[in-house]
């Protein structure tokens, strides 16, 4: 989840407040006084896909769903190699977030379930 996805999916929730509001993109409203009659300081969407993407996260690298998620997870694939710049890995989102520099510190936070909850609670967008 790259800056353009978030800033889509904020996009995405203003949009959907007009609407609820039937405020017309004709009126000059920012989006901070929508927000405010909304009663909401700030947009949630993307926090909340951050919370239950690393909720999960460490539901899969705790082992509790099985083999089979952690190896999809951790799985190497075989073949070449695509040209051009690798693509994000859903990793890097979770080490994004947490502040950690690599795989393996991921896993053993993860393994710590009141140190994981804190970090999915508040995840650093």
């Amino acid at each position: 989840m790259d800056k353009s996805l978030q800033k889509r999916i904020t996009a995405f929730e203003h949009w959907c407040y007009r609407r609820m509001l039937k405020v017309s993109w004709k009126d000059k409203v920012k989006n901070t006084e929508v927000l405010s009659t909304m009663t909401e300081k700030e947009p949630q969407f993307y926090k909340n896909i951050a919370r239950q993407k690393m909720a999960y996260a460490g539901h899969v690298l705790r082992g509790s769903s099985g083999l089979n998620a952690l190896l999809i997870m951790e799985g190497k694939i075989s073949g070449v190699k695509a040209r051009g710049r690798p693509r994000r890995a859903w990793t890097d989102d979770l080490k994004h977030w947490t502040d950690l520099r690599n795989y393996s510190e991921l896993k053993r936070t993860a393994e710590d379930r009141t140190i994981w909850n804190a970090l999915a609670r508040q995840p650093s967008t």
